[in-house]
C-alpha cells in the first residue's frame, strides 16, 4: 500500500464483475493511484492511459469542469500503483470499475462541502453526488464527493438513506 493510500481503510462497498471491469494502462512516468481514485484517461499512441481526476484540466468554471469531467470519466481504480515501488516486474495495467449504469460497483467516499472541506450531510436513497472541488484550488478531488441535484453533473447516487448526518456515503454509478 502506498503512503498516499491510507484512506482506503475506511472504504467499503462491492466490486463489480464481468464486463464491468476493464483496464487502463499505467501512466509513464508512474504516479501514485489508490484503489477508489476517480480516473479519466489520456490517449497515448492509440491506447488509453490512466489519469487521475485531479489532473483533469479546469474549464471556465466549476460547473463546466464537472460536465466535462463526467464526459471524460472512465471509472474507479480497483488496484493501486505505487510510484516509489521497487518491483522486479513493472505494472502495466490497472483494473478499473468501468463507469456504466447498472454496474454492481459500490464504494463509500468522504463527503465535502462546496469548498472541498470535509463535512457531514444527510440524504435519501438515490440522492445525486458529483466530483468535489479541492480546497484552495481549481482541481477536482480524486476521492471525495459533494451532493448535487443537477442531473448533468451527477455521476453517483446514494445506495441507501443516511439517517443521521454522515461523513461518508456509499454510492453506485448513476444512470
Amino acid at each position: 500500500m502506498t503512503q498516499n493510500c491510507l484512506d482506503v481503510m475506511h472504504q467499503y462497498g462491492e466490486y463489480p464483475d464481468g464486463n464491468d471491469i476493464q483496464s487502463l494502462l499505467v501512466p509513464s512516468p508512474v504516479v501514485d493511484i489508490c484503489a477508489g481514485d476517480f480516473l479519466v484517461s489520456a490517449t497515448v499512441e492509440s491506447e488509453l492511459v490512466a489519469k487521475k481526476l485531479s489532473a483533469f484540466t479546469w474549464d471556465t468554471d466549476l460547473a463546466t469542469t464537472r460536465v466535462a469531467a463526467k464526459a471524460a470519466f472512465k471509472g474507479v481504480a480497483l488496484g493501486e500503483v505505487d510510484s516509489g515501488a521497487c518491483n522486479s516486474e513493472e505494472q502495466v495495467e490497472l483494473p478499473i470499475a468501468r463507469y456504466a449504469p447498472g454496474s454492481k460497483f459500490t464504494r463509500s467516499y468522504k463527503i465535502v462541502d462546496a469548498n472541498g472541506a470535509e463535512t457531514t450531510a444527510q440524504w435519501v436513497r438515490g440522492q445525486g453526488f458529483t466530483f468535489a472541488k479541492a480546497v484552495g484550488s481549481n482541481a477536482l478531488q480524486n476521492d471525495a464527493l459533494v451532493k448535487t441535484d443537477t442531473s448533468n453533473i451527477t455521476v453517483f447516487k446514494a445506495v441507501k438513506d443516511s439517517g443521521p448526518a454522515q461523513s461518508r456515503v456509499e454510492v453506485e454509478f448513476s444512470a
